[in-house]
C-alpha cells in the first residue's frame, strides 16, 4: 500500500509530505520513501496558526476557520504531491497541526488531565483525495499512557531493529 504522511511542525512553516510504500509482509513492516513534497504556508495562514497557540490571540471561531482552512491546505498538499510524483494512494496519515500539547498531567476542573490538540479536518482530506485518513496519533498515544509522540518508537523499530 502506498500512503501519504503528512505533518506540521510547530514552527508553522509548512507542510510536508512524505509518500511511502508500506509492505506489512510477515516479522516486522518494510517502508520505502518514494518521494517527499513540502509546501510552505501562506503568510496569513502562519499568522493564523502562530496565533492560535497563544490562547489570548485567539477565539474558539478563529480555531473552528483554522481547523478548517488547514484540512484544505493538507488535501491540497497531498494533492499536489500525488499528482506531481504520479502516485496513487491509499491512506493519508496526518498528524495535524499541534496548536497546544501538555504531555505531562496538571490539576484542572478537580481532575488531573494530560492533553493534546491538533487543528487541520481530516474529513476535508478524505472528501478531497477519497481515500480514508487516519488522524489523531498523538490524542490516540496519551489515551493510552504515552507522552503523545507514538511514531518515533514504530519508525525506530522499522529502520533499526
Amino acid at each position: 500500500m502506498t500512503v501519504a504522511g503528512v505533518m506540521s511542525g510547530t514552527s508553522a512553516d509548512g507542510i510536508d509530505v512524505a509518500l511511502v510504500r508500506i509492505n506489512p509482509g510477515p516479522g516486522k513492516p518494510r517502508m520505502k520513501l518514494l518521494a517527499h513534497h513540502a509546501v510552505g504556508y501562506p503568510a496569513a495562514l502562519r499568522r493564523a496558526v502562530l496565533d492560535a497557540m497563544d490562547a489570548k490571540a485567539t477565539s474558539t471561531a478563529e480555531l473552528a476557520r483554522l481547523n478548517w482552512r488547514l484540512g484544505m491546505a493538507y488535501a491540497e498538499a497531498v494533492r499536489a504531491a500525488v499528482e506531481k510524483y504520479r502516485v496513487k494512494i491509499g491512506l493519508v496519515g496526518c498528524h495535524g497541526q499541534t496548536v497546544y500539547h501538555q504531555g505531562k498531567a496538571e490539576a484542572y476542573a478537580g481532575r488531573k488531565v494530560a492533553c493534546t490538540w491538533q487543528v487541520g479536518e481530516p474529513a476535508l482530506i478524505a472528501a478531497e483525495m477519497r481515500v480514508p485518513v487516519v488522524s489523531n496519533f498523538r490524542p490516540a498515544d496519551m489515551a493510552a499512557g504515552g507522552q503523545g509522540a507514538p511514531l518515533v518508537p514504530l519508525l525506530d523499530y522499522v529502520l533499526f531493529a
